[in-house]
């Protein structure tokens, strides 16, 4: 998929130099950020429930235990 907005300075050289250039497409940045959100969320998961949570059973805000 081609960029939804194409770079163009309307100066000639710099418009040839910037064709050559190896840039992402603009659907190649939405998938990565898309990957990395999903990866992010499902490692999140995972380390929630292996590490899980704390225990506060015997723990008194105040200190005094009885």
């Amino acid at each position: 998929m081609k960029n939804f907005n194409r770079n163009t300075t309307g100066h000639k050289t710099t418009d040839a130099w910037l064709a050559n250039q190896g840039i992402w497409y603009d659907s190649d940045m939405i998938r990565s950020v898309l990957i990395g959100l999903v990866v992010g969320v499902a490692i999140g998961f995972i380390w929630g429930f292996v590490v899980g949570s704390p225990d506060f059973s015997g723990y008194v805000p105040t200190g005094i235990q009885g």
